[in-house]
């Protein structure tokens, strides 16, 4: 037996000592030694599915007695290791394009995908999970295992940055600066980007952006929209930013970058359109381009893993809380509650 913090329902949260995964051919188990807590299973926390909503388009019912976790770190055969927790199904349309993120067959752990009548959906918020021997990367030397645990994230980066096609010295701005955001700040930064302007209301994360190398850092609200598009403006000549990077669905925030979008620039949306979102004939003049990011590929996992063991990535200044994987629910609600815990990325270390 083992503990694992178990999502039995909607904010049902509870370690519970349950059996050790079994592991078939090809797989092997990790012992897990952190694991973060993303935006996504505070959503799994909340009732929805946010991977059905992003990847395949439509809601689908969250799986019983889930154990949540995605961003894992573990050791096998004492190696600190990070792991890539999701893998297509290798035959579908989709897969055999080469877009295995899009693959509606995907198995990912701490998801509600691919484990379809197990008693437990396995997940990295576990003393052990299961993985494919060939989604296993050892971590370079000097990385922690709470650092490892922003590899998945930073894939997700990876994918978002090269899908905006951005060039040396491409200015970019990212609104909402949780760690996906930040994430994007390290990636695009790492792979030549130039300024950057990073958005938020939460000073937390606004600090963190700037230590991690923005250089337009602005606490603005959608009340004050129009006058940071009007800054912006002034600061590029009159053309806008070559990339967007917004990961809040928010609708004010999405007419608000809309603005700001220069000419032949891309408009991507990390949470999707938000409900309401009109575009204009001028939206899309210049041949601006709007698409939404969904996952990373598998080749992408890799980069971030080599921009992270390069050092050209940090994410160090992003953790704000450790808990032990017995307070899971504790852990959960500092996450939920960050204007009050001052929390940006919490882990969890069983």
């Amino acid at each position: 037996m083992m503990k694992a913090a178990v999502l039995r329902g909607p904010q049902d949260l509870a370690v519970l000592d349950i059996p050790i995964p079994q592991t078939g051919p090809g797989e092997r188990l990790v012992k897990v030694a952190a694991c973060g807590i993303c935006g996504s299973d505070l959503r799994y926390y909340e009732g929805e599915n946010p991977w059905a909503k992003h990847t395949l388009g439509y809601e689908k019912p969250n799986p019983p007695n889930m154990v949540l976790g995605h961003e894992v770190a573990g050791y096998i055969d004492g190696k600190l290791v990070s792991m890539l927790a999701f893998r297509g199904c290798g035959k579908c349309t989709e897969c055999r394009r080469g877009q295995v993120q899009l693959c509606a067959n995907t198995a990912h752990l701490g998801h509600g995908a691919g484990w379809e009548g197990l008693a437990y959906n396995p997940g990295g918020m576990a003393q052990w999970c299961p993985i494919w021997e060939e989604h296993l990367y050892p971590l370079p030397e000097g990385l922690s295992a709470a650092e490892g645990t922003f590899l998945d994230g930073l894939g997700v980066a990876v994918h978002a940055v090269r899908r905006a096609t951005m060039f040396p010295g491409s200015e970019f701005l990212i609104l909402g600066a949780g760690p996906i955001g930040l994430s994007i700040l390290g990636a695009a930064k790492a792979l030549g980007a130039g300024r950057a302007w990073v958005v938020d209301v939460y000073q937390v994360a606004l600090d963190c952006a700037r230590e991690l190398g923005a250089e337009e850092v602005c606490a603005v609200d959608g009340a004050h929209y129009a006058d940071l598009a009007q800054a912006i403006r002034a600061q590029t000549g009159g053309r806008g930013v070559d990339s967007v990077f917004e990961t809040t669905g928010n609708l004010a925030a999405q007419e608000f970058v809309l603005s700001v979008l220069a000419r032949g620039g891309c408009l991507t949306l990390m949470a999707g359109a938000a409900p309401g979102l009109a575009l204009s004939e001028a939206s899309l003049a210049g041949e601006r381009r709007i698409t939404t990011s969904s996952n990373n590929l598998y080749e992408e996992y890799q980069i971030g893993l080599e921009l992270l063991g390069l050092g050209k990535v940090r994410v160090g200044p992003m953790i704000t809380h450790r808990f032990p994987l017995e307070e899971a629910p504790r852990a959960f609600e500092v996450a939920r509650d960050k204007w009050n815990t001052g929390a940006l990325k919490v882990v969890l270390e069983p």
